[in-house]
């Protein structure tokens, strides 16, 4: 296997397991929820709780990537994290859930733009969306499998062991992480001469556009900055940002709540709710590589076109849900939304690398991120105070809207031309 599909598929992993440990309070919540007596709103502010730290983090994560390698602040996150999900199955309070889950939320935040940034670095513009696509595929594929696995332990051993095998799961990875992974292929003596000429005369450059791309926007602004400034002054990056607050506030939503609506509005059983709140989730997994060949091949050049479509499809149909006579009507249209927005993972986090220069990716894909993650702090709650004072299905109309929102704001992104540089020779 080539060397950068090695790099992804150790990515992969990290991520899957990433999002199987986030799943994981979603599927114990109805159990927690009934043990300690908490209200939707308290709920609700726990979900929230991961994204207040994971949200902070992005940017630092960013940062640390561009300055000392993704690979090392990858290897501390994902330590850090995997003893806060084990730590997550000892709180017995709202309080102790709440710290805990905040401190969970900063080892997750520094994984997203060191993990983007291993993706710029290894792999060529040609298969961008496709590597982007195929490695985000990972945090639906963890939804999807996480609720039969959860639901499975918790009826063996309870909700706590849940935590604790999960949390586990990171330090049986983690040698892969040390071993296999480097930050860029000049740091890898195995590669072969012929993939690094490969990858190397794949990576376009952003030209200077900067009368293109808006007053506030020069995307080359101090050639070798990986500065805050400099990316926040890019106008795609905050546009993209403000995409991914509406994205992650649908999806994130859906991920949060998902569970608790289909035992409490539809009345499904907790074996029955882990094996079908998965499924969505699995739609969206399987969507997401296809979406990534889509736009390399298909929608190259017009990645956004790509976006804006499959958003305005599925949030209309997303908030069908609520109408639904039967739960077989409901659970396909929640498919065929999770179908729908995996479409547009590839092309929403190819556009981000072609917006900056290579040497600020990490930064940039941690702004992007951190704005969707403020959606994700936000939804639960928002959601939360929805059910409480209206029932799930305002939160349905707010989940469909803000997929709508996301296609009319990325329809404003206008992505600059690229360059060629000159290909290094291998050694």
């Amino acid at each position: 296997m080539k060397k950068r599909w090695v790099v992804l598929a150790v990515s992969w992993i990290v991520f899957f397991v990433a999002f199987l440990d986030r799943v994981n309070l979603s599927v114990a919540m109805p159990l927690i929820v009934k043990d300690y007596g908490l209200a939707p709103e308290q709920a609700g502010y726990l979900f929230s709780a991961f994204f207040i730290t994971y949200t902070l983090f992005q940017i630092p994560g960013g940062y640390l990537s561009d300055k000392i390698g993704p690979k090392r602040v990858l290897v501390f996150a994902l330590i850090w994290w995997s003893i806060m999900t084990m730590a997550t199955g000892a709180a017995r309070t709202f309080s102790q859930f709440f710290v805990v889950r905040g401190l969970f939320g900063i080892g997750e935040g520094l994984q997203p733009p060191c993990a983007f940034k291993l993706n710029s670095n290894w792999f060529p513009n040609q298969e961008r969306a496709t590597a982007n696509a195929i490695f985000t595929s990972a945090c639906s594929f963890g939804p999807a499998i996480a609720p039969s696995l959860a639901v499975a332990i918790i009826g063996l051993w309870g909700w706590p062991v849940l935590f604790y095998i999960f949390g586990g799961l990171g330090f049986l990875i983690l040698p892969a992480l040390i071993f296999l992974v480097k930050n860029s292929p000049e740091e890898d003596p195995s590669i072969s001469k012929e993939e690094f000429a490969y990858i190397k005369s794949g990576q376009a450059e952003i030209a200077a556009v900067a009368e293109k791309a808006g007053p506030i926007c020069s995307s080359t602004v101090e050639q070798n900055s990986v500065g805050v400034m400099s990316v926040l002054k890019n106008r795609n990056i905050i546009l993209l940002a403000l995409t991914y607050f509406g994205f992650m506030c649908a999806f994130f939503g859906l991920l949060s709540w998902l569970p608790s609506y289909l035992v409490k509005a539809r009345g499904f059983e907790m074996v029955k709710m882990g094996i079908f709140s998965g499924l969505p989730f699995l739609a969206l997994g399987i969507a997401q590589p296809f979406g990534g060949w889509l736009s390399d091949k298909v929608f190259s050049g017009q990645r956004k076109t790509q976006a804006i479509l499959v958003n305005l499809a599925a949030g209309p149909i997303l908030y069908g849900v609520i109408a639904a006579p039967t739960e077989t009507i409901a659970m396909a249209l929640l498919v065929c939304t999770g179908f729908l927005v995996g479409l547009a993972f590839g092309p929403l986090w190819a556009m981000p690398m072609e917006s900056v220069k290579r040497s600020q990716v990490g930064m940039a894909t941690g702004v992007m991120n951190a704005g969707g993650s403020i959606g994700g702090i936000l939804s639960p709650t928002i959601i939360g105070y929805l059910v409480g004072m209206s029932g799930y299905n305002a939160a349905f109309i707010f989940m469909g809207g803000a997929l709508v929102f996301t296609a009319l704001v990325v329809s404003f992104v206008k992505l600059p031309k690229k360059v060629i540089p000159a290909l290094a020779v291998a050694t």
